[in-house]
């Protein structure tokens, strides 16, 4: 898999369906606060998750907006402000299948640059990353790197998934499989090089000490 489960960017502008898979589950969105994971939405964002209107609203879906309503409260989800000049100039670069909450996080993220664009809409991220050079994350990608420096453990595997499932029509359970195995992996591999080189350098003073 190509992503390093070490590194995740501290400040993601978040669109509206990263906002749900992140919000989906009270562990993951508690343990992103513990490693001190900053995550801000655009107006449009803002307006989509919470404000346009919705023919029928589930009790999941009402559940989820109490959820990002709360957090705003805390302090999180702060929204960071687009202008309309920044979304006209990103507008005439992007193809026209991206939504405007997608379309808002980009166009944020270009002008400030020292911040990610975090979507789990595969367009986006593939033109956001590959024509326009921004540090993409993803939800999936966030697991991962929460498992690897054990933010979130073994055991929060399953609960997590389910919780995300059930508020999810289509759920990310094979991208956080197969995150959560390559942090695992990856843990794995370094621990195992820090005690080869830990055994290394105790043979190395091992030695200097029975010199003559």
């Amino acid at each position: 898999m190509s992503f390093d489960p070490a590194r995740f960017a501290v400040v993601s502008v978040v669109d509206t369906c990263a906002v749900w898979n992140m919000l989906s589950s009270l562990r993951l969105n508690e343990a992103a606060i513990q490693a001190k994971l900053h995550f801000c939405i655009t107006p449009v964002v803002l307006y989509e998750c919470l404000h346009k209107p919705r023919p029928n609203i589930t009790p999941e879906q009402q559940e989820l907006m109490g959820r990002l309503v709360s957090n705003r409260a805390k302090g999180r989800f702060p929204v960071q402000e687009c202008s309309l000049d920044d979304l006209l100039a990103i507008s005439e670069k992007v193809p026209g299948k991206l939504g405007s909450g997608e379309l808002s996080c980009i166009a944020a993220a270009y002008r400030i640059r020292n911040i990610a664009v975090m979507t789990d809409e595969k367009l986006a991220r593939k033109y956001a990353q590959g024509n326009l050079g921004l540090s993409v994350e993803t939800t999936p990608r966030l697991y991962g790197y929460l498992h690897y420096h054990q933010h979130l453990g073994g055991a929060d595997h399953d609960e997590v998934i389910k919780e995300h499932e059930r508020f999810e029509r289509r759920p990310l359970t094979q991208f956080f499989n197969q995150t959560f195995d390559e942090a695992m992996r990856c843990r794995l591999m370094a621990n195992m090089a820090s005690i080869a080189s830990k055994s290394s350098a105790e043979g190395m003073t091992s030695t200097k000490s029975e010199a003559p």
